[in-house]
């Protein structure tokens, strides 16, 4: 690529951060929003993915861990260091998630067990932590392949929540492309682009890649159903992606999987539309959805009653997120009535 500055291909803008964390690398770099050379420069060493973006002549560096759990047990601490400057933390960690959480913060950290993301409680957003690590775990007992959390607390008795990291193994980098990335998409593009659209593109490159077309349409429907399901209205084109992790293009993990509602008046839509849908959904939408993917409508029934079968006694632990009694019984209500809509 040569450039001379300002926008670059919608590849590496991809790899941007956004919301809070672009506002403090933008001021950090006395530039604007839309300098995304500039921008990629100053964190470019360490993305999501494989790829590294730096000057020429210059060794990229390997910024140290900005939280780690042995050593830091003050979590709003950390979040000073994280919104302070760029060069306090000079990482590139896309995928925010501005319609929920525009002030979640996210940094890399390394565990006993490898590298991880702490992602930190937003002001305005009461219990967010809580709420993704309860529908992570939900996820994992519905047969997804869901990327392990775990909820921590500071010293204080602040929660956050801990991320382990699927882009890493060990010191190696695993590429990974979002939906936006494989369509040739600006991240502005995410709640514009079709779900239809983004599992196509991406189970078009898993199968140029290496792997199987049909059975990545088939994990990712089965992360839009389960998103339908717990009420998530920000399943947009940068929550879904595809990785490398062993010489063939496949589905990440799934991720950022929270239900939105409790923050959007209970009346937050699927962030997407599926085939010109994305209020009301139904069993019979979402097997009609596959056969125009191309996967047979007995597979899709199967995933779903699959999904039904292990989500039955969810909405009856509703009360470990920790919300007051009439928004847990609200929200044991909404996963009942989406369940009986899937039968």
């Amino acid at each position: 690529m040569v450039t001379t500055g300002g926008a670059v291909p919608p590849f590496f803008a991809g790899l941007l951060p956004e919301g809070v964390r672009l506002g403090v690398v933008t001021s950090s770099t006395k530039t604007s929003a839309d300098d995304h050379l500039t921008l990629l420069l100053a964190i470019g060493a360490d993305t999501i993915g494989n790829i590294r973006v730096f000057p020429t002549g210059v060794e990229p560096v390997q910024p140290l861990p900005l939280f780690e759990p042995q050593r830091d047990n003050d979590f709003h601490a950390v979040f000073a260091k994280l919104t302070g400057s760029v060069e306090a933390d000079p990482v590139g960690l896309a995928g925010v998630q501005p319609k929920v959480s525009a002030a979640m913060m996210s940094t890399p950290t390394r565990t006993r067990t490898g590298p991880a993301l702490l992602k930190l409680n937003p002001v305005g957003y009461p219990l967010l932590v809580e709420n993704e690590h309860f529908f992570m775990r939900m996820a994992s007992a519905c047969g997804l392949r869901a990327a392990k959390t775990t909820l921590l607390h500071d010293a204080h008795g602040r929660s956050a929540l801990l991320v382990n990291r699927f882009d890493r193994i060990g010191q190696q980098r695993i590429p990974q492309e979002d939906a936006c990335q494989v369509a040739d998409l600006y991240p502005a593009s995410k709640y514009r682009i079709k779900t239809e659209t983004a599992l196509t593109a991406l189970a078009d490159a898993c199968g140029r890649g290496g792997g199987s077309r049909v059975t990545t349409l088939a994990e990712l429907l089965k992360v839009v159903v389960f998103s339908w399901l717990i009420g998530n209205g920000d399943l947009h084109g940068k929550n879904l992606s595809i990785y490398n992790p062993d010489g063939v293009w496949q589905p990440t993990p799934a991720y950022d999987l929270l239900c939105t509602q409790p923050y959007a008046g209970w009346s937050d839509p699927m962030a997407l539309n599926l085939y010109g849908c994305a209020n009301r959904l139904t069993r019979s939408n979402f097997v009609e959805a596959g056969i125009w993917l191309g996967i047979r409508p007995r597979a899709t029934a199967n995933m779903i009653d699959a999904i039904i079968d292990a989500a039955t006694s969810w909405p009856d632990r509703c009360d470990e997120i920790g919300f007051d009694d009439p928004q847990t019984e609200r929200l044991a209500q909404l996963l009942r009535a989406r369940l009986e809509s899937l039968k």
